[in-house]
């Protein structure tokens, strides 16, 4: 970190003598002393190279080819500005983890292959492993990441057999993820590494959120222990320091928030920050006080973050693509260390016309990327599977902010049916309203509504791993409070209840008058989103005997497969009394 190091480095003379303008004057000529970086990066896109979202007023974000251009034109104006001969010796792109998995069926149906090919196309130099990198097994990722040709045991062989990749320029970093039986790295993965900016060196170390194994199939997790991230950074923190590297930064698939009510991306100015990102800062204070670490890059939980702890910045641009982080610094050539904490700003990722994105190399590259993978799929993802008695059904909460949706309603009674169909006794479903991303529509075929796998997996696209977990009457009921306590809404099946202004009056088992009993233990189907907190349900925490039991898009598309014809649902789950 810049303060630190300047006080251990330099003498109260030295420090002195360090020209304000940034060059050391000689008898002949103005030689520079500091270099100006920037670094671009995303975290959590989950495979969503050709999706569109809307920012709050209403302008459409997201999409690859619309991030490169943007990526293109904020290098482009941080070399005019530095007067730089180059737009990429000063820059490099970093990707935060979950830069895979949980995908639209463009890219998971490739298996995020073309994901990889815009990530390479974009030229990202730095990453480090999220959790979703292992949901098909860290040697299916490593395979992608390689460029290496699938097996037939690969997941949609058939698919991607003939789908062009390219191997990764990109270094994926693990600091914190060991193989359990050798208590080294995970092979192929390093710790951290070393790029040069005009000739100073900045350290990159990657770590992942200590909840991983929470997250992720036991099968693909159980061969390796995670460390804690805080103690793997001072480890490499310090072995970079003796390498002579003092401008460290951290990409951290670990969560981090504004604590502002009232912030957000257009209003973003010194905000404080919190979540594990801090925390694990807080750790590494304690274990390393000289710690040498400018810039935490964060993820996992989705969130916007830009402020600063003690010097260091933190920073997070959402997900899916929506938006991006541009941080800017100067390096000192003499301490080889940023002059000051970076400044930064989350920007969203605004979607360009085909002009724009045509009139520039990389972007029309990207573009083409998109279109190809989305043709390759069409098949796929026009396949019917399911009739309906509607045109489509809304995602829209009747009571928001309160869940309830027509589509909730159908998502969670997939959820119960899939965990019952499979042995495992589910008495309710709860789904984060979040976590239901569209409207279901159908498309025409004679006089039938017609559901297409497409279709199904735009509700659910996020690959989450459904759960079923043992709650008590009352944390149930605490969970389901919590919509009134800043939850996010919850959708769910097997239960209803009634509430007030004040939250919550009563639960009541399906459709009955029988009111759950608070000290009477129930099996609940959850996401692994809210079985960790996520979307401000803490109560989920309090849940025992997990067992990992399907993907939820999967188990979403499997129940209309099987139901064959849908009706609309018109229950209500939760009603308003005096």
């Amino acid at each position: 970190m810049f303060k630190k190091k300047l006080v251990a480095t330099l003498g109260a003379a030295a420090l002195l003598m360090v020209p304000v303008s940034g060059y050391a004057k000689t008898n002949t000529s103005k030689v520079e002393t500091t270099v100006p970086v920037q670094l671009l990066a995303i975290n959590d896109l989950h495979g969503n190279i050709g999706e569109s979202y809307k920012a709050t007023d209403g302008t459409p974000i997201g999409g690859a080819a619309s991030l490169a251009y943007n990526f293109e034109q904020e290098k482009a104006a941080f070399a005019k500005k530095n007067k730089l001969k180059s737009t990429t010796t000063n820059t490099l792109s970093i990707q935060a983890g979950d830069l895979v998995g949980g995908s639209p069926s463009y890219s998971s149906l490739l298996q995020d292959e073309p994901t990889m090919n815009v990530a390479n196309a974009m030229k990202f130099q730095v990453g480090a492993l999220g959790n979703h990198e292992f949901d098909e097994g860290i040697e299916e990722f490593q395979r992608i990441l390689k460029g290496q040709a699938p097996t037939t045991a690969t997941q949609n062989y058939d698919l991607v057999k003939d789908y062009k990749q390219t191997k990764s320029d990109m270094e994926v970093l693990s600091a914190n993820i060991v193989d359990k039986k050798t208590k080294k790295q995970v092979a192929g993965f390093k710790p951290y590494t070393v790029k040069k900016v005009n000739g100073v060196k900045v350290g990159f170390i990657g770590v992942v959120t200590p909840d991983i194994k929470q997250v992720v199939l036991s099968k693909y997790v159980e061969n390796i222990e995670v460390t804690d991230p805080a103690k793997a950074i001072a480890k490499y923190d310090k072995a970079l320091r003796k390498e002579g590297v003092n401008a460290i930064v951290v990409i951290a698939h670990s969560g981090a928030y504004n604590t502002n009510a009232d912030t957000s991306i257009e209003t973003q100015g010194q905000e404080k920050v919190a979540g594990q990102s801090v925390d694990m800062l807080k750790e590494l204070e304690k274990i390393d006080p000289n710690h040498s670490v400018d810039v935490v890059f964060g993820g996992h939980d989705h969130n916007f973050a830009n402020g600063v702890y003690k010097n260091t910045r933190i920073i997070e641009a959402k997900s899916f693509g929506k938006a991006y982080s541009v941080v800017e610094g100067t390096l000192s050539k003499k301490t080889k260390d940023f002059t000051k904490t970076p400044s930064a700003k989350v920007k969203y990722n605004y979607m360009k016309t085909d002009e724009e994105i045509n009139s520039n190399k990389v972007s029309k590259s990207v573009n083409n990327i998109v279109n190809t993978a989305k043709d390759l799929v069409k098949e796929t993802t026009d396949k019917p599977i399911a009739t309906a008695a509607f045109e489509s059904i809304s995602k829209d909460r009747a009571a928001y902010p309160l869940g309830g949706s027509p589509v909730g309603n159908l998502v969670t009674d997939a959820q119960l049916y899939d965990a019952n169909t499979n042995g495992y006794k589910a008495d309710f479903a709860m789904t984060n309203s979040g976590g239901i991303r569209a409207d279901l529509t159908t498309v025409k075929d004679g006089d039938k509504n017609v559901i297409t796998w497409g279709k199904a997996q735009a509700v659910q696209p996020f690959g989450n791993y459904l759960k079923v977990v043992t709650m008590t009457g009352a944390n149930i009921k605490e969970a389901i409070n919590q919509q009134f306590t800043g939850g996010y809404g919850l959708e769910v099946s097997g239960l209803h209840y009634t509430y007030n202004a004040k939250g919550v009056v009563d639960v009541f088992v399906g459709n009955t008058e029988e009111k759950i009993d608070p000290t009477k233990s129930y099996n609940v189907v959850i996401n692994d989103f809210i079985a960790g907190g996520g979307d401000n349900f803490p109560a989920f925490k309090t849940a025992t005997n997990e067992q990992i039991i399907e993907i939820d898009t999967d188990a979403f598309i499997n129940y209309l497969s099987s139901v064959k014809h849908v009706e609309a649902s018109k229950d209500v789950r939760n009603v308003k009394v005096d």
